[in-house]
């Protein structure tokens, strides 16, 4: 942490810097604009030569500060998106993640149970916490990559491209200072899929004689050649050329509209393209990645997107238009733009997204956070060493061996049961994307992820929390019918019912659920559960002062304590 607040702190001097000529060089630059106009002034009344060449030197140093301003501009909004990179940075390695403003909830639905149980989407989530995807592709491969399932050969290659990343921190962290000002919107999307079905009819060349006759027309006129042939020629040609493209100006308004709008952005996607480019990476999926990823097209895109922005200025609209049918001239090269790059560019914004979301799951490592690479297996097996709850500061690690299909967990009320659970289930998310897990050692192998943890009534649709969590349970019952590997979290099993109707139905359930291929954790209160022929490990709590503590270790065999008559004392229920 303390390189990245070193860094923040040289870029807030520069920025200092920066703003300090900035601010210089505007004050001169309304100087000389005021003295260029005074200077015009009294040419033009004085009938002094003088004046209108003072003029013109203060018109051309105009020119030169605002040039120096810009390039001022462009380094202090560098340095900026650096400052803010590092200040995120500091934020997750501080365990402020909580205040980053993407948390993935556009990828969540009700029915995505995995992701509401084990907080991967919403606030305080491990989206939130990992994601540095600027673009919606890459927030969404994301997204995917945490809800999909994999095998072994796809974690793998995954596990190579996220480390060789981890180890490019300076690329990494250009990458996050190129995309700043790239926004997860809708525009992006929205013309990707207008552009599959637009068909552009581009105009003959032969329509350009009219411009081309047009300007000799006006060189004419400027040296007063041809007079008065090519006076009369320039206003028929101007007015000719202004009223076509008046008449026209809706039809290209609605083609020029979507893509103008991305006309920001490109220049953000073209500098990363070529950072890209640059690189040499030793990753096959990081090469892939990078073959289909042409910067050639993102750059005829981004010029083509400047100078459609360029009509949206009147006096621009009327001059480029008037002598050049400049409309006219950017519908050609909109078509050939799609007829070379239209059915490929999809691929590429994807590909982009992709090496976003790999740099999402580098961050952990390279935010110095305590982290391993897990080992997958092709057998059945889940153990860990030293594994922690990654959204929790300070959280206890903990050592386990499924040495079992099924393990019961007792123990007493805010003791870790819950949390013991989503701190695998998280882990084994960030395994299966190929990334680092927060812990000394964790070997598992590819597994369907199913939980019951969450569950409310359904007022709408007129379902229990007690049938909710039925139809959570049928779900793991008939997966497990496909005989593939699974591993099913269920968080005070049937705790909806009696006490008679739950016992026997979660004997039957972890019955039918104790299968070869399959792990299953339950936590629960009942303790004739642990009577079953499963493995047993318990949280537990201890006094002192008159005040319950939890140390948050899971430890062999059923639980022989409860807190619940304390907590019903300290509340006042109990005498």
């Amino acid at each position: 942490m303390n390189e990245f607040i070193q860094k923040q702190n040289e870029f807030y001097e520069k920025l200092k810097y920066y703003q300090k000529r900035m601010n210089i060089i505007s004050i001169l630059r309304f100087i000389v604009f005021v003295f260029m106009i005074i200077f015009l002034l009294y040419g033009y009344f004085q009938k002094n030569n003088y004046g209108y060449i003072l003029s013109i030197i203060s018109f051309i140093l105009f020119f030169i500060l605002v040039y120096i301003h810009n390039q001022y501009k462009k380094k202090y909004h560098y340095l900026d998106a650096k400052y803010k990179v590092c200040n995120k940075h500091i934020q997750r390695i501080q365990g402020k993640w909580q205040e980053f403003s993407e948390t993935g909830e556009q990828f969540m639905s009700d029915k995505d149970y995995k992701a509401i149980d084990l907080d991967i989407f919403g606030h305080a989530s491990l989206f939130q916490m990992i994601n540095v995807a600027s673009t919606y592709y890459g927030q969404k491969y994301l997204a995917n990559l945490f809800m999909n399932d994999t095998n072994k050969d796809e974690i793998f290659e995954r596990q190579k491209a996220i480390a060789e990343l981890s180890s490019m921190k300076d690329f990494v962290i250009e990458m996050e200072t190129l995309n700043v000002s790239l926004k997860n919107d809708s525009y992006l999307e929205n013309w990707i899929q207008q552009m599959k079905e637009l068909k552009v009819k581009k105009v003959s060349n032969m329509i350009f004689i009219i411009p081309v006759i047009t300007i000799i027309a006006f060189i004419g006129v400027c040296f007063s050649i041809g007079y008065p042939y090519n006076r009369i020629l320039l206003e028929i040609g101007f007015v000719l050329q202004l009223a076509v493209s008046l008449i026209c100006y809706s039809y290209h308004s609605s083609l020029f509209g979507p893509i103008i709008k991305l006309s920001d952005g490109m220049q953000c996607y073209v500098k990363s393209f070529d950072k890209i480019h640059e690189m040499t990476f030793q990753s096959e999926l990081l090469k892939d990645m990078q073959n289909h990823i042409d910067e050639n097209a993102i750059k005829a895109l981004s010029i083509l997107t400047s100078r459609m922005s360029y009509r949206q200025n009147i006096v621009a609209f009327v001059l480029l238009n008037g002598f050049g049918l400049f409309d006219f001239y950017l519908t050609n090269q909109y078509a050939n733009w799609l007829e070379l790059y239209a059915n490929k560019i999809t691929d590429y914004f994807k590909s982009f997204g992709e090496l976003e979301a790999f740099m999402s799951l580098s961050i952990l490592k390279i935010d110095e956070f305590d982290v391993c690479m897990p080992i997958i297996t092709d057998y059945k097996e889940l153990s860990f060493k030293n594994l922690k709850h990654p959204l929790i500061n300070k959280a206890v690690g903990n050592d386990f061996k499924m040495s079992e299909s099924c393990c019961i967990i007792t123990g007493s009320n805010m003791s870790g049961k819950t949390t013991f659970m989503r701190m695998i289930g998280l882990n084994l998310v960030l395994a299966y994307c190929g990334g680092y897990v927060f812990g000394e050692c964790l070997i598992c192998n590819p597994m369907h992820i199913l939980t019951s943890m969450r569950i409310k009534d359904n007022v709408e649709e007129g379902i229990s929390s007690f049938y909710g969590e039925l139809l959570r349970i049928k779900e793991m019952i008939d997966y497990a019918k496909e005989k593939q590997p699974m591993i099913c979290f269920i968080d005070e099993i049937f705790k909806g019912t009696n006490s008679l109707d739950r016992i026997a139905g979660a004997h039957e359930t972890i019955k039918k659920l104790s299968q070869e291929h399959i792990y299953i954790l339950v936590t629960t209160h009942d303790y004739e559960l642990t009577h079953l022929d499963c493995l047993n490990y318990h949280f537990e709590e201890y006094y002192k002062d008159n005040k319950i503590y939890f140390d948050y270790s899971i430890k062999d065999g059923p639980s022989t304590s409860s807190n619940g008559q304390f907590l019903l004392k300290q509340v006042g229920i109990l005498e």
